[in-house]
């Protein structure tokens, strides 16, 4: 059997572990010859939906898209001097759902995310969209475990 892996899909939430995440996936891309697709999802928590005269102006989900776009190509930008072929992708929606949709959208043939190793009481509040991603995914999941995640697990 052989394993062809042209298209990475790689959601990034700008945590202090997308250089981890993003070495994984782009020493695949080289490996493979793969095209990296970097993607975020930005939504608005439930709580805050729930809030009685919450509001938030139209111009704040734009400045919200373009802050992210702009983030996305800072990364692609470091990427593409290796060789790398990068696409960006920021889109609206709850992460876990937005990641599993835009890998079928994209025919992704592997996701790699970053896991935050919540354990206990932390998970069980905060959930993971990894592990969501991992059941959900039309596709394979590489979950990187940063040494940062792993010192916050034994916490």
């Amino acid at each position: 059997m052989s394993v062809r892996i042209q298209r990475i899909l790689v959601p990034l939430d700008f945590s202090e572990h997308a250089a981890a995440i993003l070495e994984w996936a782009a020493h695949l891309a080289e490996e493979h010859g793969s095209t990296l697709i970097l993607m975020h999802a930005y939504h608005l928590p439930v709580e805050f939906q729930q809030m009685e005269g919450a509001y938030l102006p139209a111009e704040f989900w734009t400045q919200v898209k373009t802050e992210a776009e702009k983030a996305l190509e800072g990364h692609a930008a470091k990427l593409r001097p290796r060789g790398i072929t990068v696409e960006t992708e920021v889109t609206e929606g709850y992460p876990a759902t937005a990641i599993e949709e835009e890998a079928i959208r994209q025919k992704a043939d592997l996701i790699v995310i970053g896991t935050h190793g919540h354990t206990g009481l932390k998970h069980l509040l905060l959930g993971s969209v990894a592990q969501r991603v991992v059941q959900k995914s039309p596709c394979p999941v590489l979950t990187v475990k940063t040494p940062e995640a792993e010192d916050e697990a034994k916490e």
